[in-house]
């Protein structure tokens, strides 16, 4: 495959043992670390235990933080929670206050980071209510990561 020189992409052999294996895109001399995401969609009436699965993450992936897309605003009576996390750690990646669940629009939650996962790891959004019940709600939850 060959790219235009302008866009400084080439290609070159990589040891086997490479996280890629074989051949790298690289830019500008640079390996170039394929972005991958795992998500789902969770809603004011998720039943309990108030949680959808987001997906498993490889052993060894780097994880960078999620993206919450709120689409329909949470209206529950007093507070409105979202969070993102693992069984052990449900506020690992997103906790209270990261985003606004009473706006639509979409949070980058980049700051606390997973880090490099020490097993096949399965992530979660929790979604939880005060006050009257909610009506409406609708966010996807989004977890990015790369293998180092």
């Amino acid at each position: 495959m060959t790219y235009a020189s302008h866009m400084g992409l080439s290609r070159r052999k990589a040891r086997d043992s490479a996280p890629m294996g074989g051949d790298q895109l690289l830019f500008n001399g640079v390996p170039i670390r394929p972005i991958s995401a795992v998500g789902n969609s969770i809603a004011f009436n998720v039943a309990a235990p108030f949680r959808v699965s987001l997906g498993v993450i490889p052993k060894g992936a780097d994880v960078a933080g999620v993206f919450v897309a709120v689409r329909t605003v949470f209206n529950a009576g007093t507070t409105n929670v979202l969070t993102a996390g693992t069984i052990a750690v449900p506020t690992l990646l997103c906790e209270a206050g990261d985003v606004n669940e009473a706006a639509v629009g979409t949070t980058p939650v980049f700051h606390r980071g997973g880090g490099v996962l020490l097993a096949d790891t399965e992530f979660f959004a929790w979604y939880t209510q005060t006050g009257g019940a909610a009506t409406t709600g609708l966010a996807n939850v989004t977890v990015i990561w790369a293998v180092p």
